[in-house]
């Protein structure tokens, strides 16, 4: 269809104009420009901390693995090698050290029980009975995705709540793309399982 084909270009061009531009900024970082580095973090900052919310349940821990992220990042990126990977990257690091804590409380047996993330869902503006309703349902699902393994938590995180496409997970994770499927559905049978009776 003609009509959609400069559409399509200009979205493409967009696309690229930003790969671009996101890479010269890596680059500029890389040489130890410090505001091309905020610009980085200004970037970054926001959905990884919302990330990591969804990982951890707890948004100082959020807070305290961003900050941490942001600094290994500037200390090693010499240890980048392709400046177009960044993301992948970043979101590696900010994922190993989400792990490490799920595994570090999982030998406490201490699990967080902050649901503001999730209560969104829950704030839909509906009647209270229907809001309470979403609210135990939402409870639910927070002890549901407490108890997946790290690894299918991880993959079904990025893949269901941060929209990322299993080719970007499997950048992320450095696994297969079938190993990120499968992650994700063994994830999702969990859940199935978990959430029987409000489905």
């Amino acid at each position: 269809m003609r009509d959609g084909e400069p559409t399509e270009r200009s979205s493409a061009g967009n696309a690229e104009g930003f790969e671009s531009s996101q890479r010269t900024l890596v680059l500029r970082a890389m040489d130890g420009d410090l505001r091309a580095f905020e610009a980085l973090v200004d970037q970054y900052q926001r959905p990884l901390r919302s990330f990591c919310h969804r990982m951890v349940r707890d948004a100082q821990e959020a807070e305290d693995i961003v900050q941490d992220t942001f600094l290994t990042v500037w200390r090693r990126f010499d240890t980048l090698h392709d400046p177009a990977r960044f993301k992948a990257w970043i979101y590696r690091l900010a994922s190993n050290a989400c792990v490490d804590l799920i595994r570090k409380r999982e030998t406490r047996r201490s699990v967080p029980t902050d649901s503001s993330d999730l209560q969104d869902f829950a704030d839909l503006g509906v009647s209270p009975e229907r809001n309470a309703e979403v609210s135990e349902a939402v409870r639910a699902l927070e002890q549901v995705l407490a108890q997946l393994p790290p690894e299918q938590k991880l993959a079904w995180v990025l893949f269901e709540m941060q929209g990322e496409s299993y080719a970007q997970i499997a950048d992320i994770l450095k696994v297969t793309e079938n190993s990120v499927r499968g992650r994700i559905h063994r994830a999702r049978m969990s859940i199935v399982q978990g959430m029987e009776g409000w489905l």
